[in-house]
């Protein structure tokens, strides 16, 4: 009896957790670097760093029952020729006013100066209102859109702060 017990809570509990954590869809355009600092290494063609400022706005999405309007990404790109690599913090805006903060670290490719495609691999370091003290995490697909612009389809889980 004691066993069938254990078993069962032990089942809530795995029950609970698993309901607690949610599916999350984002969709993101994102503007021109907004501000960009590039520097030639100078080892070879085509390499350089790359600083760079990114405004974006959701086109659609929400966490914890709150719309998602619009970030910024600061990032360092790591540039070799037509490949990209580099980490980034983006700080997320709801509409409610809540700030939400992650950290990312992507890989793309450009095409004569383009930029042509990309993915990404996102956490949250900290959250903001129902998300305070609560995690998620995805990874997002990117394409380059003909105005210079990205377009980021982001998948990811999060779990609220307890209750």
């Amino acid at each position: 009896m004691k066993r069938s017990c254990l078993v069962l809570c032990s089942l809530c509990v795995v029950s609970n957790i698993a309901l607690a954590q949610r599916k999350s869809n984002v969709q993101w355009k994102c503007d021109k670097p907004a501000v960009q600092h590039e520097i030639d290494v100078g080892d070879n063609a085509g390499h350089a760093y790359v600083i760079e400022k990114i405004n974006c706005t959701a086109t659609k999405g929400e966490i914890a029952g709150v719309k998602i309007k619009s970030g910024t990404g600061t990032e360092f790109v790591d540039v070799k020729g037509d490949k990209a690599t580099g980490h980034g913090e983006f700080v997320e805006n709801m509409e409610n006013g809540d700030k939400d903060y992650y950290r990312y670290e992507f890989t793309g490719t450009s095409n004569n100066g383009a930029f042509q495609s990309g993915s990404n691999k996102w956490s949250m370091t900290e959250g903001g209102g129902k998300m305070k003290g609560g995690q998620a995490s995805g990874t997002c697909k990117a394409k380059g859109n003909a105005d210079g612009s990205t377009s980021f389809d982001c998948l990811g889980t999060y779990t609220p702060a307890a209750m």
